[in-house]
């Protein structure tokens, strides 16, 4: 017969294999702490910052420890012997799990970070996470109402706040906000002032359903601060002075984020988006953190959410908003204007945040396959182009550029983070971006690939670099950003100081990336898109930089590469990718440009290849022969004029180096010859007729092999 096992002895034996939660507390001098037994001091090159761990049960397991800096950047922490890394993607803090662990399991009682480099902090703008082992008091009250959706390799997530910062009004003004928050940017939104305790919201990820038990398992994502339907870069700004920090407007409404078509997340919503990093299933849960200590006790299906069959991909913009209008004129034409969402991080962007991408087309009047305009003119902050509703052939795309404004061209990635401009790196996000949307848009759409046109306006010229992709690139631009003060102030600004970039591979620095006269002249083979250039007296071009405009038109011309300046044409041909176009230099009606001082020449009205233009219809384009019509347009003010000519982006007339060709030049319409003569092929192999005579009624250009 057994004996019977004490009541006394059965309690004790549960409790010594009860199960330990999972304990997130934080320690430092920062406000909302709970551990304060930490001591700062100077040490060679930086500070110490040493840590009582004694709050940390001996022997206990550590999940995770954060190291987080609220102010300053360019860090460099050592413990234990060896450096810290930031965490990809946010680079908010730091992991310290590792000297964490080996502290806690040699009951060393403390640890000791050293921290160098960096500035603008205090010790109270630091603290130490550390999620262990142990038993959870004082839990807060749990998030609820989790829901999620997957999205061509995205995840997102909302919930239900436990505190609404707006207070429950449902149109809060910036004016109404302000006081509340102590900033805001376009990665994470609005950062409260929290005076009272610190509200943020800890999202997890796992392979199995979210529970008490295996949460030490779950890959902790990040902690989402309250407000988060508020994301700074999803409203209107106004702004304080040509290059000054921007500021909402007082009165502007603060719009909510959008999951889905025509709705506002409500008020004391919370969100966040997940790039997943490999397919397959998943489970998330979100859970309350006050003043970093977590409630990860609690959960159920209103703070957990799954199973999602997630594919890693690329992201794809979502719908939000359409906005159809009637075409004036038209019994049936109607006028799309489509508003998208864009969540992206590296390598589309340097750190992950929403971009807005507006589509516009007219379905009955929509060409098939349909041409595509790019249109990024505003170098401001909306993605508007203004489009005005009518019955146009083509796709008409823009969106929005990256904060600080940096030409287009891309930002070193230590905004809005803790990397230094020497720990960050320069990548073109917004090329990356402009052509993944073409990827997805050709997708979407019946696209014609051969032509498609982008609208610069004043900011960036990287398009030049992509012939494969574009088949023209029209406005004012700015090919070196170091001619002009406001351009230079603003490369410092974005890109850091160019000695940063000392040894770093071309590729990636972006004051050399930034010189497209240099890049023209050293890719003389090298196709670039045919560049429409136009002067526009808003471009600021005094402080932008006038100088670059002479060189870099010199430099088109000396590297033989298509381009026209204050093109007065009308009647102008149709750009194709897959279709040759003519590179004019040395027009006998060119203006003067000058030497880039704005007392010599003709400056912003300077005339060059003004008013030449070609038959793009009747191109030839094979191999024994290659002919063109080129004219002179009426309001040309001379009859006829003398350039040199040089055929590229050629299809199937090619030309070796120091091949000769014969060409003539016979008028229209009546097919009389006016000009014959040979022409060798560069060392590059392009061949250039020179002093052909173009007429108003035009000439027809016909080269072919000499030998």
């Amino acid at each position: 017969m057994k004996r019977a096992i004490p009541a006394l002895i059965v309690l004790m034996l549960t409790a010594a294999v009860a199960p330990a939660d999972v304990v997130v507390q934080r320690w430092g001098l920062y406000q909302h702490t709970q551990h304060k037994t930490v001591t700062w001091a100077n040490a060679e090159g930086g500070r110490t910052m040493t840590v009582d761990l004694s709050p940390v049960p001996a022997g206990a397991k550590v999940y995770r420890a954060r190291l987080v800096f609220l102010a300053g950047s360019g860090y460099e922490v050592e413990a234990a012997g060896s450096k810290l890394a930031l965490v990809e993607p946010y680079c908010l803090w730091f992991d310290a799990a590792d000297p964490v662990r080996r502290w806690v399991a040699g009951n060393a009682g403390s640890g000791v970070f050293t921290v160098r480099g960096g500035g603008e902090y205090q010790p109270e703008d630091v603290y130490l996470e550390i999620a262990f082992d142990g038993k959870l008091t004082g839990k807060p009250q749990q998030v609820t109402g989790l829901t999620a959706f997957h999205h061509h390799g995205q995840t997102f997530l909302n919930w239900r706040e436990i505190e609404d910062i707006a207070g429950g009004k449902e149109d809060i003004t910036w004016g109404e906000m302000v006081e509340k928050v102590r900033d805001c940017n376009p990665m994470v939104g609005i950062i409260p002032k929290w005076p009272v305790r610190e509200i943020r919201y800890s999202v997890y990820r796992h392979d199995r359903p979210i529970t008490a038990a295996n949460l030490y398992e779950a890959e902790f994502i990040h902690d989402v601060a309250q407000g988060s339907v508020y994301a700074e870069d999803s409203i209107a700004k106004g702004r304080h002075g040509e290059h000054g920090p921007v500021y909402l407007k007082s009165g502007q409404v603060l719009r909510r984020v959008m999951l889905q078509k025509d709705e506002f997340l409500p008020p004391g919503t919370g969100y966040h988006w997940v790039q997943v990093p490999r397919s397959g299933k998943a489970y998330y849960a979100v859970v309350t953190s006050v003043n970093g200590v977590e409630n990860t006790v609690d959960f159920s299906a209103a703070n957990t959410a799954g199973p999602f069959d997630e594919k890693a991909g690329p992201p794809v913009p979502m719908l939000v908003a359409e906005r159809i209008t009637p075409v004036g004129g038209s019994e049936d034409a109607e006028f799309h204007e489509r508003w998208y969402s864009y969540w992206c991080q590296a390598p589309l962007s340097a750190h992950p945040r929403r971009y807005d991408v507006v589509l516009y087309f007219c379905p009955q009047s929509l060409a098939k396959p349909a041409p595509l305009r790019i249109v990024r003119e505003s170098w401001n902050y909306g993605p508007e182009s203004r489009v005005q509703p009518e019955a146009i052939e083509d796709l008409v795309l823009t969106h929005t550029l990256d904060l600080p404004i940096a030409f287009r061209m891309g930002m070193a990635a230590f905004h809005y983070n803790l990397r230094s401009p020497e720990q960050a790196t320069w990548q073109p996000w917004p090329m990356r971006r402009q052509e993944a949307l073409v990827e997805w848009l050709s997708k979407e759409f019946d696209v014609d690939r051969n032509r498609v046109s982008v609208a610069l306006g004043a900011w960036g010229m990287m398009e030049i670099e992509h012939p494969e992709l574009y088949a023209m690139i029209h406005g004012y631009g700015q090919p070196e950003v170091t001619k002009g003060f406001q351009c230079w102030n603003r490369a410092l600004g974005v890109w850091g100081d160019p000695a940063v970039y000392a040894g770093r591979p071309e590729a990636e620095n972006p004051f050399l990336r930034s010189d497209f006269s240099r890049y023209v002249l050293e890719n003389p083979a090298g196709e670039t898109p045919f560049f429409v250039m136009y002067p526009i007296r808003s471009a600021h071009l005094t402080e932008m930089g006038w100088p670059a405009l002479p060189r870099f038109w010199r430099a088109m011309m000396d590297s033989k590469h298509p381009f026209v300046y204050n093109w007065q044409v009308k009647d102008r041909p149709t750009f194709r990718r897959n279709a040759s176009v003519p590179a004019f230099a040395n027009c006998s009606l060119d203006g003067n440009p000058g030497n880039g001082d704005l007392r010599q020449g003709m400056t912003f009205d300077t005339p060059i290849n003004s008013w030449l233009t070609w038959d793009s219809e009747t191109i030839v384009d094979e191999p024994d022969r290659w002919e063109m019509t080129l004219l002179l347009d009426d309001s040309a003010p001379l009859d006829n004029c003398t350039l040199d000519v040089t055929p590229r982006r050629l299809q199937r007339f090619k030309a070796r180096p120091g091949q000769r060709f014969r060409w003539t030049n016979t008028g229209v319409p009546d097919g009389a010859q006016t000009q014959a003569g040979q022409a060798v092929a560069d060392r590059v192999g392009l061949v250039t007729v020179e002093k052909l005579v173009v007429t108003k009624p035009g000439n027809r250009l016909r080269l072919v092999p000499a030998e």
